[in-house]
């Protein structure tokens, strides 16, 4: 999920966000911890104070570990748990929708493999998700309009490739709403609702989950990531996907200019598709109206 600015002109690459998020939240937790302390210590005779240092340290690592793990793990039920009403998320598709698989692919457009994949994708007779990043829809509207009218479902993923997890609620709601008038704009037509949002790396938070609820978005994440950000072959993320793909999985892909992997995997994995009987359907689609078997190469 790295960014070369050299492939994506006039966007540097955003420092870590693991890294990044752990620091600041650890620090913002330990200034809020500190007074706690700092009261027991003058309250508490020396003996109980110091019993009470374990619980305390150990209640904060329960609950920065729950945080993390809500935040980072694209599956993750602590997510729902923390969110609670505004927890839900897709990271499969329903039973309901029968044999289908749903290919997604992220980061995009860009000219040098959107149109490779839509060329590949038509020749199949299969349609698509993509998640759309906002300033490079701005870039290249003729390809986002391409998409839209070749029937695939296009989706947000952030007016920048940038972690909304340390975004205040206005903030995300800007993003958001900046992202969809652009993808609006390109295709000229409303996106259809509910929106479908997947944030950059998959993170999320509960203001994340607040604020996408408001805006009648539905968080997608997925069920087979084959890894395809990596430096990998294209027969290696053919495998990677045929260890787990099944009825129901959402399939991670992205679009990277300067490594064509999962454009040379793509016609493979459609053929995969089809030896397991698994359709090709795009998130949200009926399957038993509107999928498509797939036509390989």
């Amino acid at each position: 999920m790295k960014d070369t600015p050299s492939l994506w002109q006039g966007e540097g690459p955003e420092p870590n966000p693991v890294v990044r998020i752990i620091a600041i939240r650890t620090a913002q937790t330990t200034a809020l911890t500190a007074p706690v302390l700092v009261s027991l210590a003058i309250f508490l005779p020396p003996s109980g104070f110091w019993r009470v240092i374990p619980w305390i340290g150990g209640l904060v690592s329960a609950g920065l570990s729950a945080y993390f793990g809500a935040t980072f793990h694209a599956r993750s039920p602590l997510f729902s748990w923390l969110s609670g009403k505004n927890g839900e998320f897709l990271s499969r598709l329903p039973p309901s929708e029968g044999d289908v698989v749903a290919v997604t692919f992220d980061d995009g457009p860009h000219p040098e493999t959107t149109p490779r994949l839509l060329d590949l994708l038509a020749e199949a007779q299969v349609t698509a998700t993509f998640f759309l990043v906002g300033e490079r829809v701005s870039r290249y509207p003729k390809i986002v309009r391409r998409i839209a009218d070749e029937g695939h479902t296009i989706g947000l993923h952030g007016l920048h490739h940038r972690t909304m997890v340390l975004q205040s609620a206005s903030e995300i709601r800007a993003d958001l709403g900046e992202a969809r008038r652009r993808v609006e704009q390109a295709t000229g037509k409303a996106l259809p609702t509910p929106l479908l949002l997947r944030p950059p790396y998959g993170f999320k938070t509960p203001i994340l989950g607040r604020v996408a609820a408001r805006l009648g978005c539905r968080i997608v994440a997925w069920s087979v990531d084959p890894r395809d950000y990596d430096e990998v072959t294209a027969a290696t993320l053919v495998k990677r996907v045929a260890e787990k793909v099944a009825p129901g999985s959402i399939v991670l892909l992205h679009e990277r200019p300067g490594a064509g992997t999962s454009v040379e995997a793509l016609p493979r994995l459609l053929a995969l598709f089809q030896e397991r009987g698994l359709r090709c359907a795009r998130i949200g689609e009926n399957a038993a109206r509107s999928a498509r078997k797939v036509n390989p190469r």
